[in-house]
C-alpha cells in the first residue's frame, strides 16, 4: 500500500468512519489508506469467518485487490494469489438429458487476457485483508460495537452525523461508510428502506472432492428448484459447492447422511466430475435477496451486502461490493480535490447515481435467471429459448463484459 498525504487532512474535522469489517468493511478502509485518508474501523476480530464459503473475483475486482496490495500478502505459507484457483472455461447446463455431462448449452472460454475470473476461500482472503490492515498507519481499529445513528451530532450539529455506541457514547462522524452485512444497524437506524424478494429457497454449500480434476472449470446446472454450482477451487479434485433449492427440499438434504447426500449430488450432476463426495461440513442459507431503495442517507453511504444482497447463482456479490468501493474512492477523491464536504449531501447522492445502473442490472440479471430457469414446466420450456438466445455471440459478449465488471467505469 503506499500511505500518501495527500488528503490525511482531507478527511474532515470529524473523519471518515467504517462500521463493519470482513471483507468489504477492510477493503473499504484499505482503499481510503491507500489513497491517504485516516479511517476510524470499527470490528470485533472475534465474529467468525466462514471455512466453507468461498468468494468469486472477476478480473476488475483483482486488478483492483491487487493495487491494494492483498494479492501480494502472505496468507499462512504462501501469498494470497498463490491460493486462488483460476477459471478457464464456465458452462452452463440444465436438466435436458445430454450424452455427456460436460456438454453445455452456454459455454465461455478463457480470453486472451486472462482467466474469466478466480475463486479465493473467504477465510484466505480475510486473513490478507486484515494483515493489511492491521499494519496500515492510517486506520484505527477499534473494537466499539455501533449499535445506533442520527444524522446530526449534538454538539457539533449538521457537520457531523452521530454513531452512538452499545456504552452510550457519542461519537461525531464526517462520513460514515455502512459495511455491517444484510442486516445492517446502520441502515435500519437511516430507516433506509429496503425491498426484500423471498422465494422460499435455500442454498447449500459445501466443499467436495471430485473422482475427476475440475479443469477449472466453473460449471452450473439449472435444476428445477434452483441452480447447482460447482466452482473449482486450488486443488484439482476440490469444488466448492453452492446448490440452490425448495427450502423443503434443501431441510430434507441437511438431514441426510453423507452417503444419501453423494448420491443425491451424483444424480442431480450427472457425475459432471465423476463421483462426487463431502470433503467438508454442509451448511445451508436462505436466499433472500434484497435491495436498498436509496443507499444513502445523512453522512451515511451503504456498503456490499448492507446496500444490495443478490442471488448468489452469478457469484457477484463481493464483485458489487468492490464495485461500490471503487466508486466512492472516485467521488471521496473528486470531493477532497476540490476541498468539498466529502459526506455532504451532493457526493453521496453522486455516488447513489453511479452506482444505480449497475446494481439494477445485476440484481435484475441474478432475479431474472433465477425466476426464468427454476420453476416449474413452463418457465422451463421458455428457459430453453432463454438459454439460445443466451448463447448468441453478442448476448454472450455483453453478459461477459457485465460479470468482468469492465462495463461500468469505477473510477
Amino acid at each position: 500500500m503506499t500511505a500518501a498525504s495527500k488528503h490525511s487532512l482531507a478527511s474532515g474535522k470529524h473523519g471518515i468512519h467504517v462500521v463493519g469489517g470482513g471483507l468489504t468493511g477492510y477493503a473499504a478502509a484499505l482503499a481510503l489508506a491507500d489513497h491517504g485518508y485516516a479511517v476510524q474501523l470499527y470490528h470485533h476480530d472475534e465474529e467468525s469467518v466462514d471455512a466453507l464459503r468461498t468468494t468469486t473475483i472477476n478480473p476488475v475486482a483483482y486488478g483492483f485487490l491487487k493495487s491494494l496490495g492483498v494479492m501480494d500478502t502472505i496468507t499462512g505459507d504462501a501469498p494470497l494469489a498463490e491460493k486462488l484457483a483460476h477459471i478457464d472455461r464456465i458452462l452452463v447446463t440444465d436438466d435436458t438429458p445430454r450424452e455427456k455431462p460436460l456438454d453445455a448449452v452456454i459455454n465461455w472460454d478463457r480470453p486472451e487476457t486472462g482467466p474469466l475470473a478466480w475463486v479465493v476461500r473467504n477465510r484466505d482472503l480475510n486473513m490478507a485483508l486484515h494483515a493489511l490492515v492491521e499494519a496500515s498507519p492510517l486506520i484505527t481499529h477499534t473494537t466499539a460495537r455501533i449499535t445506533d445513528y442520527k444524522p446530526q451530532h449534538p454538539i457539533f450539529g449538521h457537520s457531523a452525523a452521530n454513531l452512538i455506541t452499545d456504552q452510550g457514547e457519542s461519537i461525531p462522524a464526517g462520513l460514515i461508510l455502512a459495511a455491517d452485512g444484510r442486516n445492517s444497524v446502520l441502515r435500519q437506524a437511516a430507516s433506509i428502506r429496503v425491498i426484500t424478494r423471498n422465494l422460499h429457497q435455500t442454498a447449500i454449500v459445501a466443499i467436495l472432492s471430485l473422482d475427476a480434476p475440475h479443469q477449472n472449470i466453473a460449471w452450473q446446472k439449472f435444476l428445477p428448484g434452483g441452480p447447482m454450482a460447482l466452482m473449482p477451487m486450488p486443488e484439482p479434485h476440490l469444488a466448492s459447492l453452492v446448490w440452490s433449492m425448495k427450502t423443503e427440499d434443501a431441510a430434507q438434504l441437511m438431514e441426510a447422511d453423507d452417503d444419501r447426500f453423494a448420491m443425491a449430488l451424483d444424480d442431480a450432476s450427472g457425475k459432471v466430475f465423476g463421483g462426487l463426495r463431502l470433503a467438508s461440513p454442509k451448511q445451508a442459507f436462505p436466499i433472500i435477496p434484497q435491495h436498498a431503495v436509496w443507499p444513502v442517507a445523512t453522512r451515511l453511504a451503504l456498503l456490499g451486502d448492507a446496500s444490495h444482497a443478490i442471488n448468489p447463482l452469478a457469484g457477484q456479490g463481493y464483485n458489487l461490493a468492490l464495485g461500490d468501493i471503487m466508486t466512492l474512492m472516485d467521488v471521496i477523491n473528486a470531493a477532497g480535490n476540490t476541498g468539498a464536504d466529502m459526506g455532504g449531501a451532493n457526493v453521496l447522492k453522486t455516488y447513489a447515481m453511479r452506482r444505480w445502473p449497475e446494481v439494477t442490472m445485476m440484481t435484475m440479471a441474478t432475479d431474472g435467471l433465477n425466476m426464468l430457469f427454476s420453476f416449474g414446466k413452463r418457465r422451463r420450456r421458455l428457459a430453453g429459448m432463454g438459454m439460445a438466445v443466451a448463447n448468441l455471440r453478442p448476448v454472450k459478449a455483453l453478459a461477459e463484459k457485465l460479470a468482468s465488471g469492465r462495463w461500468f467505469n469505477h473510477g
